[in-house]
């Protein structure tokens, strides 16, 4: 009876985020921040949304851009698998990201998939995110670890 009971969960994690493709690399050196949400639903899956903020160090001798600030409002698939410690997610939405020495703007579709563990009120995630970034002419991506709580009720 307990599989098909409804739970909900807010979330709050910290985000170390390393660049993965080539052109991202060559104008930026990593990135950090955090982000929040709430997941809900039956049995092993969960639905919700979250929101976070990123920022991107540049590397100064090739980004006249500056540091990029990324904040991603996304929706939410959970997957957990048997025992519900092991889950697979998936987010797509979109960012609103800045910089630091222009004043331009984009609102990019961003999306990601993660594989992760929850044990009691800790989970952790590492995953691959994407977003397209016209500063660099494509798809900026990125591999990231995700860290926090998770509190049911």
């Amino acid at each position: 009876m307990q599989l098909n009971a409804q739970h909900a969960s807010v979330f709050i994690h910290a985000v170390y985020a390393g660049p993965i493709d080539s052109r991202t690399g060559d104008f930026y050196n990593l990135g950090g921040g955090g982000e929040a949400g709430v997941l809900a639903g039956k049995g092993s899956r969960r639905f919700g949304g979250s929101i976070g903020y990123s920022k991107f160090v540049a590397d100064d001798d090739r980004n006249v851009f500056g540091d990029k600030t990324y904040v991603p409002v996304k929706l939410n698939f959970r997957q957990y698998l048997p025992l519900n410690l092991i889950f697979l997610q998936a987010n797509a939405g979109i960012g609103f990201v800045s910089f630091q020495h222009t004043d331009e703007k984009q609102t990019p579709f961003t999306y990601d998939f993660q594989a992760g563990v929850k044990f009691t009120a800790f989970e952790a995630a590492i995953g691959w995110e994407n977003f397209h970034a016209s500063e660099e002419s494509g798809w900026s991506s990125w591999f990231t670890v995700k860290a926090g709580i998770n509190l049911g009720f």
